[in-house]
């Protein structure tokens, strides 16, 4: 059993909170916001726009080998308040599935119930990053008479890879994969 002095447990523990936090401004690179704006369309605002989608040679490997990825698509708004904290208006998730079937040759993607099949990645990553008029939020929980702050955020959730691989996710940048969160304001 190998133990660390503490001067030991300290330098590797800085080390690796050095990496991951270099690690989180390149993994910002495969996931980039190109748009994101919000639509009254009917009785409901949908968010409009895209995220640019690249997979690292690891993650694109892994997906020709059967892993398949999840995607978790994020949107919060909220009113910010100068006597107290902000009130939350909404926060709303969606998850997306990108697979690929070795037998057809096809990238599958699998998104609320909707189930489409693609014959390049490039094709599947475009329609993964949309965001494909998403209803976040209803008009009738906005006013016009205030301002709003709306950030939105695409990760791949790695507590859904498979468990041999979940640690591999957590130790290595090759598979961290967020955004982050991209703040507007917005007023109805």
């Amino acid at each position: 059993m190998l133990l660390l002095s503490r001067r030991d447990f300290i330098r590797s523990t800085c080390a690796v909170v050095l990496a991951i936090s270099a690690c989180g401004a390149w993994a910002s690179d495969l996931l980039r916001l190109n748009r994101a704006e919000l639509q009254l369309r009917g009785d409901n605002y949908v968010l409009v726009g895209s995220y640019a989608v690249e997979l690292t040679p690891t993650l694109e490997d892994a997906l020709q080998k059967g892993v398949g990825f999840t995607f978790i698509q994020a949107f919060e708004a909220e009113r910010p308040r100068d006597y107290w904290f902000a009130e939350g208006v909404t926060v709303v998730h969606r998850t997306r599935q990108l697979s690929y079937n070795a037998l057809l040759r096809q990238y599958q993607l699998q998104a609320g119930g909707v189930h489409e099949t693609f014959d390049t990645l490039s094709e599947a990553l475009r329609a993964l990053g949309d965001l494909a008029d998403w209803p976040v939020l209803e008009h009738r929980q906005v006013s016009k008479k205030y301002l709003y702050q709306a950030r939105v955020r695409m990760y791949l959730d790695a507590a859904k890879l498979p468990k041999p691989l979940q640690l591999n996710a957590i130790a290595s940048e090759r598979w961290d994969m967020d955004s982050g969160w991209r703040e507007w304001s917005f007023r109805p």
